[in-house]
């Protein structure tokens, strides 16, 4: 590809461009003319002279005239579409000048000098910054990232400037056509956009026929899909071209290159990448997008062309998959989601895989190829549009939700039970994907907990996170939630652990007086306001959501360290320096790891028929404690984490004693406790600067109180969970 260089561009004579559009459109006007004039002075007389002759003279002059009167409207195609692709190239390059000069002013701005050849230095460099960062100082110093960052930004305008100079140079050529004994071109095109979607298409579909593209020809196609990913009638002109059926046999080929190893996988991964783009980019046109989807309902529940496996909808998520996802069109990820779930409810089990094995063998679990599943985690990378998509809403119109944790019959192995290998018994099991519920679980976080960690939540937020709680609830001693859904739940509770803190103390009042109750009574489970609202789901069904989250040690520790970390930070906003001024705090914090440890306990003794999976699951569980960063609870103060920090150690300098899970066990029942950890926090707190210290009789009276509290806390959790 051509180079630009700095000042090229900086100095790029744009008017000119505009200048020889503007010639063009004159070039046009005047050709347009002289045919005028050949028609009214020459075709049409010759016509009504009406001349015949047997040797046919006339007819040959008659093609002769057509011929020359065809010339000149081919020249007006021609002068129109070179104006168009020089009104292109300026409106580019124009934009890609500005951007340069808008860097610089930028980067002076903020202390970075450009040369007039586009070398950077700072201005006036603080020595400070020189230093080296990262261990062994293998990462720049913040003098150097600052050069750094100004240098990308200088390519990224200087090689998108190439693009549009080089598109609009082979535009232009095409545009000319032969010449010669030829003429005129009378197949102009009217765009740089048009002629590299042509182009473009025709080598994908070189390509996608099983030919061979040369090193030249991929090279090309590569930077006509990386220039124009993102550009609208580009994008839409390329689909169009490659029709729906195309478009899949096209996915499925470039999904065969990502998965094998040849010399040009690179190359075939950023073209599937574009095109993944191309897809979105032209969805954010409504007509396109309802026209597209159209076809696409049409051949979703269709095997892919060239695939014995795959349908349709299953080749396009796979493909959706590889681009900047968190850039699609919502009328894309929720438009598409919602047709693939209308074809699986005309067509069950359409995404099953299946199997056979011998009667009483064990079966492994595999991944299964989800399109629901593929959209969800699509739609996870925005989060506005997952809590739209999702939320039940004020009346509980939505039903999305409820769909998708209760009703959807999630695609499994089916597995056929045979005898000596051939001769069927008759049963079928159904064992879960490997994959299953992933996009599930990242989509419900994305919804559920926004942009950023912590609260305040939006009443769509709180609403979904009630519902999740409340669908999701089981019997008693049945608290089955499904693995791959763990961790995101356990993300999503933390990020509102200043409701589940209330909510298992039991005593706050706007939480209770929510929470709904047996036989329709109390509140619909959420209170506050559009921006700042709070989930009060039944305190019993909250507990037994812990109770299955907890199966996974890692989750359980998310959880139990956002708590803490509540805890701590609570007992800094509220408190002075008197055991009353956090006797609330603590004592609602009691409460709280109270039912902690009952579900931690719950954990153990199902265990107890394997004293290594109890041992494996306590050494996980100290080990995720210890070490979870606290990002669920933003505005932690100096005093709370001190507070933190201290028992953190504690916990962690114990384990580190110990090599075997045994002995991390032993540790976890120890300093897991939620007694003991309450103690550790409020010995901290008291030894602080200007504070009663621990031994005083005050803080040895809120102990009790606290104590008292966990006891409560545990007895309900325990009563919760049928224990």
């Amino acid at each position: 590809m051509s180079s630009i260089a700095y000042e090229q561009l900086y100095h790029l004579d744009v008017a000119s461009l505009k200048a020889a559009a503007d010639h063009w459109s004159d070039v046009a006007r005047r050709y347009q003319q002289w045919g005028q004039g050949f028609s009214d002075g020459v075709v049409k007389p010759f016509d009504q002279a009406g001349w015949t002759s047997i040797d046919g003279t006339a007819m040959f002059a008659r093609a002769q005239v057509a011929a020359a009167e065809k010339e000149f409207g081919d020249a007006v195609t021609e002068a129109k579409g070179l104006r168009a692709v020089l009104e292109d190239a300026y409106e580019e390059l124009r934009k890609h000048k500005a951007d340069l000069h808008e860097l610089a002013a930028d980067a002076k701005r903020n202390g970075v000098r450009i040369s007039g050849t586009g070398e950077v230095s700072l201005i006036d460099p603080d020595a400070a910054g020189d230093q080296r960062r990262g261990p062994g100082g293998v990462l720049p110093s913040q003098n150097e990232e600052r050069i750094l960052h100004v240098q990308a930004r200088i390519v990224l305008i200087l090689t998108a400037a190439a693009d549009a100079d080089q598109s609009a140079a082979i535009a232009l050529k095409r545009n000319t056509g032969k010449g010669g004994d030829e003429g005129f071109n009378d197949k102009t095109v009217k765009s740089v956009d048009q002629d590299e979607s042509q182009r473009a298409s025709k080598l994908l579909k070189k390509y996608e026929s099983g030919e061979k593209l040369s090193p030249a020809e991929l090279g090309e196609l590569n930077r006509l899909m990386n220039h124009n990913q993102k550009d609208p009638e580009f994008s839409r002109m390329l689909l169009d071209d490659l029709g729906p059926e195309g478009t899949l046999r096209l996915a499925q080929d470039l999904e065969h290159e990502r998965a094998g190893d040849g010399p040009n996988k690179d190359k075939y991964n950023n073209i599937q990448h574009a095109l993944a783009n191309n897809i979105a980019t032209a969805n954010k046109d409504k007509e396109f997008s309802d026209a597209w989807r159209k076809d696409m309902r049409a051949i979703g529940t269709e095997r892919t062309p060239g695939s014995s496996q795959m349908y349709g909808y299953q080749t396009l998520t796979t493909l959706l998959k590889h681009g900047d996802s968190d850039e699609y069109p919502p009328r894309l990820t929720t438009g598409l989601t919602d047709d693939i779930i209308a074809a699986e409810q005309k067509h069950p089990d359409l995404w099953n895989k299946y199997d056979q094995a011998n009667a009483g063998a064990d079966v492994d679990p595999v991944p299964v190829m989800d399109p629901v599943d593929d959209m969800l985690g699509i739609m996870s990378r925005d989060p506005d549009t997952a809590t739209a998509y999702l939320d039940p809403g004020d009346d509980g119109g939505n039903k999305r939700l409820e769909y998708l944790l209760n009703k959807r019959d999630w695609p499994d192995l089916e597995v056929r039970e045979v005898y000596r290998g051939q001769e069927p018994t008759g049963d079928i099991d159904h064992i879960d994907a490997s994959n299953t519920r992933v996009g599930l679980g990242s989509v419900l976080e994305a919804a559920t907990t926004g942009e950023e960690a912590g609260p305040p939540h939006t009443a769509g937020q709180a609403r979904i996170m009630r519902d999740t709680v409340e669908l999701m609830d089981t019997a008693p001693g049945h608290e089955e939630i499904k693995p791959n859904l763990r961790q995101p739940l356990a993300n999503c509770l933390a990020d509102y652990t200043n409701d589940t803190h209330e909510i298992l103390s039991g005593v706050q009042g706007s939480y209770t007086h929510e929470a709904p109750q047996e036989h329709g009574r109390g509140g619909d489970g959420l209170f506050g306001n559009q921006n700042d609202a709070h989930m009060a789901p039944n305190s019993d069904k909250l507990i037994r959501m812990m109770r299955g989250i907890s199966e996974d040690p890692e989750a359980y520790g998310t959880m139990h360290k956002a708590e803490t970390a509540y805890i701590a930070k609570q007992m800094e906003d509220n408190g002075g320096n008197s055991a009353d001024s956090v006797r609330d705090p603590v004592r609602k914090g009691g409460s709280a790891l109270g039912a902690y440890d009952a579900v931690r306990e719950d954990v153990i003794y199902d265990k107890r028929d394997s004293a290594n999976a109890q041992e494996d699951w306590k050494a996980k569980t100290i080990y995720h404690v210890a070490g979870t960063p606290v990002t669920m609870v933003p505005g932690i103060g100096d005093g709370a984490q001190r507070m933190l920090d201290a028992w953190t150690y504690d916990v962690s300098n114990e384990e580190k004693g110990y090599n075997n899970d045994a002995a991390a066990a032993e540790v976890a029942d120890r300093s897991l406790k939620s007694q003991r950890e309450m103690q550790f926090l409020v010995d901290e707190w008291a030894n602080g600067p200007g504070m009663p210290g621990m031994d005083d009789p005050s803080v040895n009276d809120l102990q009790f109180d606290m104590r008292n509290d966990h006891t409560t806390g545990e007895k309900l959790a325990n009563d919760a969970i049928g224990r």
